[in-house]
């Protein structure tokens, strides 16, 4: 099952609204990962209306590495549901409670990432949101597991610039080095002013998708503001079920390739 890694240079360009309306589409069933080391909650405090998480996340995966426990199971047990709607299950795992717990947890993500990689024996995909890349960049474990890492801006000028100096990094990683195919960009407001073939060209990374700016819809998933009457038929809406769906084809086709 694909691990799809979103994150963002600077600012607030919509990665976690992304993640979310990416879970509540996705064609599989799916398990949104929060693993922004910030600990800023935004799932439970915002698409989530302040949800309790009653314990459950990060924090209680690194006391079952501690333990020595297999991760696969753990990492399902701590998940709670995104949505109840019918179709493909939709599972959320808690990220951080406080911002020191990051710095303790760096001996957690191999196998955290492993144990992503092993939810195939419960046909679940992993959609993971890692915030912000922080000073320290983004954990390594993640990286080399995901199998597409898609790094998410704006159009403006300073969204290029800080992505065109985390890409620098981001390269570094050996899976991204080692595969094109494992980068890609996700394009918000495409048009302000900068193309998606401008930017994609300026970068030397391609654009994968591009969403509309459409911040009323937004503040659904990100907010958790009322569902407006006509959520379904809004730009956003349509942008993130073409998004989805293309994604997880691109993953289809990958995977073809493999067994081909």
């Amino acid at each position: 099952m694909p691990i799809l890694l979103l994150t963002s240079a600077s600012g607030a360009p919509g990665t976690t609204t992304l993640s979310v309306g990416l879970a509540l589409t996705w064609p599989r069933s799916v398990l949104l990962a929060d693993c922004d080391p910030g600990a800023h909650q935004a799932v439970l405090a915002g698409y989530l209306a302040g949800t309790s998480a009653e314990g459950k996340g990060l924090l209680r995966v690194a006391e079952a590495h501690r333990d020595r426990r297999s991760l696969t199971e753990v990492v399902m047990d701590q998940s709670m549901p995104l949505a109840d709607d019918d179709g493909p299950s939709r599972r959320f795992l808690p990220g951080f409670s406080r911002p020191s717990s990051a710095a303790l947890f760096a001996g957690v993500w191999p196998e955290l990432a492993a144990a992503f990689a092993d939810l195939d024996g419960h046909d679940f995909d992993v959609i993971i949101d890692a915030g912000r890349i922080s000073s320290g960049g983004l954990p390594a474990a993640l990286v080399e597991r995901a199998d597409l890492t898609l790094l998410v801006l704006r159009s403006d000028l300073r969204s290029i610039v800080s992505a065109r100096v985390q890409l620098l990094a981001l390269r570094e990683h050996a899976r991204l080095e080692a595969s094109q195919r494992s980068l890609g960009l996700v394009l918000v407001g495409p048009g302000q002013p900068y193309s998606g073939r401008e930017i994609g060209k300026s970068l030397g990374v391609p654009v994968l998708a591009e969403v509309p700016d459409d911040r009323a819809t937004a503040e659904h998933l990100s907010e958790g503001a009322p569902r407006a009457r006509r959520f379904d038929s809004s730009p956003l809406a349509r942008s993130l079920h073409t998004t989805a769906a293309q994604l997880a084809g691109r993953f289809e086709s990958s995977a073809q390739l493999v067994r081909g």
